[in-house]
């Protein structure tokens, strides 16, 4: 009876020190994205910019707020950047689609032609257009669906710097690591305890589960979302399933097994994207970006000219924000680029 009730206190120590663990790595989780979350925001200066610089693309939007280019999410935001640029014309055949008719090459980075922003993003885009016509002199495209349906697989290996270079500082990336740790730290310590407590290692089969579950849901990314929640449902769903089922409350005052999990699901695809450590020189053009935002969405329709209408129409659609602003531009005619068979003429085209 003696070692029943030693053991009992024991199993009572390790349940509350599990718990620490668990809620300890929740706690300090949720700090650094709160506090590195806002650090980008909290360097933005307060100034008016209704202008972004000449050269400056929808995809060095994407670049300085999150390191990368997913030129397959901004169709529209290119069809009018290459548009402005002079490099295509525009036909609108249907609800869903224009025909882009090249106009003129579009230039090396090393000719006098070329203006750009920065370098790395211009030579990218260039290769994306000359993949987009290759011979052909037009090309029809959905606006709904993305002008690149497959993302090149080396669309970094053949480049010679990466795209997040300027962008993010090893910091981040340490910081990034640190952020997954503490997402996963609570499963596996509950997992453990449940193991000890159980007396039986068959808990412990589904933490290399869990592992698997989780890299394929968030670093497979080549697989389309879909069949990743799916696949990821048994994978992930198993070993979260067994581990609240072993231990309901009341046997489960704090939560624990729930807390765990919560943590691993929400901190590694939510939580860990708000801690972000930039590198000074970004923190600048991040600045620009989000106040030339706001310019957009807070200017009255009549403080605006044609000439900003022009500017602004790739990062309306960069920026997501035309149900939004849509109206204050219907007052302009479309650019001279822009041709639509279905007899529409004005406002925000695309």
């Amino acid at each position: 009876m003696i070692f029943l009730s030693a053991l009992k206190v024991n199993v009572d120590i390790f349940y509350y020190i599990t718990a620490a663990i668990v809620y300890g790595c929740i706690a300090v989780l949720v700090v650094l994205s709160l506090y590195y979350g806002r650090r980008a925001r909290r360097n933005v200066k307060k100034e008016r910019v209704s202008r972004l610089p000449d050269g400056f693309s929808p995809l060095d939007v994407q670049r300085i707020f999150i390191g990368k280019t997913f030129p397959r999410r901004i169709t529209r935001a290119l069809v009018a950047w290459w548009a402005e640029r002079g490099y295509i014309s525009v036909t609108r055949t249907g609800f869903f689609t224009v025909e882009l008719k090249r106009q003129k090459a579009f230039p090396y980075h090393y000719s006098k032609n070329a203006v750009f922003f920065d370098r790395g993003t211009y030579v990218r885009e260039r290769d994306l257009f000359s993949k987009l016509f290759g011979r052909k002199g037009s090309v029809t495209v959905n606006l709904f669906l993305p002008m690149f349906r497959k993302p090149s697989k080396d669309k970094n290996e053949k480049y010679a710097t990466r795209e997040d270079v300027g962008v993010y500082s090893a910091k981040h990336y340490r910081l990034k690591i640190i952020a997954l740790l503490l997402s996963v730290a609570p499963f596996v310590a509950a997992t453990l305890f449940m193991v000890i407590e159980k007396g039986h290692s068959t808990l412990l089969v589904t933490l290399g589960m869990a592992a698997i579950g989780l890299f394929v849901l968030k670093f497979m990314t080549e697989i389309p979302i879909p069949f990743r929640l799916v696949w990821c449902g048994m994978w992930l769903g198993v070993p979260v399933g067994m581990l609240i089922a072993s231990n309901l409350p009341p046997n489960d005052p704090a939560f624990i097994n729930i807390a765990a999990s919560a943590a691993m699901l929400i901190g590694t695809m939510v939580l860990v994207q708000f801690v972000d450590y930039r590198e000074r020189i970004n923190l600048s053009d991040y600045s620009d970006i989000v106040n030339y935002r706001k310019f957009l969405l807070r200017c009255k329709a009549e403080e605006l000219s044609e000439e900003d209408y022009r500017a602004a129409l790739p990062f309306i659609y960069a920026f997501r924000i035309k149900p939004l602003v849509g109206g204050k531009f219907k007052q302009f005619a479309a650019p001279e680029w822009y041709t639509d068979r279905r007899g529409e003429k004005r406002g925000a085209i695309l």
